[in-house]
């Protein structure tokens, strides 16, 4: 790009050396992949090479014209040459120089992010492996210069429109809720995985409202599921777990889930299949079946009659001959604590 661009521009032909003096890049295609000497002493030296009708001999493969220094992270990442006339070049050569430091300084931090990011990737993969190893884990945080401090909480953003592209969206986040004591990395297609480090219940609340205010003013469809916080990173498997579980259980028009405040629904719906089958069964018959909605009214208004029956919009008889029916057909007492208890079993495991 450099090569095209520069020479559209300024009229240059410019070629472009690796550190072995290889043209990698040029305006004249017959000179790609050959030697250029003066490349070989610009690395060599670190200075700037011109190269003249007198001294043209000295250095095989070259035409006349200046030849820079591309300095990165102060040593010599390759070469740049203006092929004219070195008198006339002079002035320009400067200007090139700065650009070619630049696109190279652009890319080489670019390469840099994306290997950063596929090692958060490697790691977050082999923490959620049902026996993750340990040294990999270690080796990986090594090479970041990390080191990972509990307690740990696990949140989940389950992305619903492809508004933002994956990677713009894990900087986002970070810029957000800041780069310090967070891995994030997408652990499905559209679900993000962020890693809380060094969190505190309160800390993790506080980061996560700011992160569901700020997503919302960007119009971005999503779901948000936590875990509570955990001690052992081996634990982060466990944290994940539960961030599915809150998203698959919760009210489809709650957009933010605490593995906590569904914990007993979510312990529920791990019973053995074929028991939870049987109880359903025996249980849900007659007009039970469709008063469903009007027991998880009852049960959400703490068994009050009064504010269940102004959340259904009926009178408090209507509600009172309802429960009673239930009573009557079921065999368990809606306004009974154990009783009730196992019809909110029942609704959760019809779901």
């Amino acid at each position: 790009m450099l090569v095209k661009e520069t020479s559209k521009i300024m009229n240059l032909n410019i070629n472009v050396m690796n550190e072995s003096g290889l043209i990698i890049a040029t305006g004249d295609p017959s000179r790609l992949n050959t030697i250029h000497e003066g490349a070989l002493e610009v690395v060599r030296t670190g200075l700037a090479v011109e190269i003249t009708e007198e001294n043209i001999e000295k250095f095989r493969g070259t035409q006349q014209g200046i030849n820079l220094p591309i300095i990165l992270d102060g040593r010599v990442a390759g070469v740049i040459g203006i092929t004219g006339n070195p008198e006339i070049l002079r002035d320009r050569g400067g200007l090139v120089k700065m650009m070619a430091e630049l696109l190279v300084k652009q890319s080489y931090m670019a390469s840099q992010s994306e290997w950063r990011q596929r090692t958060i990737e490697m790691i977050i993969e082999e923490l959620l492996k049902k026996m993750p190893d340990s040294k990999n884990i270690d080796r990986w945080l090594g090479l970041l210069d990390l080191k990972l401090i509990g307690p740990y909480a696990v949140s989940l953003i389950k992305i619903g429109n492809d508004s933002f592209s994956r990677h713009m969206l894990i900087e986002k986040t970070k810029e957000i809720l800041g780069k310090r004591n967070i891995l994030a990395s997408y652990a499905d297609v559209n679900k993000l995985l962020l890693l809380f480090t060094e969190v505190s219940n309160e800390e993790q609340m506080k980061k996560l409202n700011k992160l569901y205010d700020e997503l919302e003013k960007l119009k971005i469809d999503f779901k948000l599921a936590f875990s509570p916080v955990y001690d052992s990173l081996l634990q982060t498997r466990r944290g994940y777990q539960e961030c599915e579980m809150a998203l698959a259980i919760s009210p489809p028009k709650k957009r933010m889930i605490s593995y906590i405040e569904i914990e007993p629904e979510a312990l529920i719906h791990q019973i053995d299949p074929e028991l939870a089958k049987q109880f359903t069964e025996r249980v849900l018959r007659g007009e039970l079946k469709n008063q469903l909605d009007t027991l998880q009214a009852f049960f959400d208004a703490n068994l009050n009659i009064k504010d269940a029956a102004a959340k259904l919009y009926i009178h408090r008889n209507t509600l009172i001959y309802r429960l009673n029916k239930i009573k009557t057909e079921s065999g368990f007492d809606p306004q009974n604590f154990k009783d009730a208890f196992a019809l909110q079993m029942l609704i959760w495991l019809n779901k």
